[in-house]
């Protein structure tokens, strides 16, 4: 009976654990998603930059669509 209780005891503190770690990742992921955005957001965001860059004459064309094409198939 005693080894019964003691399972228990072990079972309980591990779904008190699981309950407390498993919201607190979600709440890290949707932090973090929510910071930095979706990844076809983040993409646009560079493009819009190499864009700038380009119109400024800070690269030039090839190097703009270079860095394009590498940003739109990662």
């Amino acid at each position: 009976m005693r080894s019964c209780t003691m399972l228990d005891e072990q079972l309980h503190k591990a779904a008190t654990g699981l309950a407390m770690i498993i919201p607190a990742i979600f709440l890290l992921r949707w932090y973090l998603t929510r910071k930095t955005g979706s990844p076809e957001k983040w993409a646009e965001e560079r493009i819009k930059e190499l864009e700038q860059k380009f119109a400024a004459g800070d690269i030039d064309e090839e190097t703009f669509n270079r860095h394009v094409q590498a940003i739109r198939d990662s």
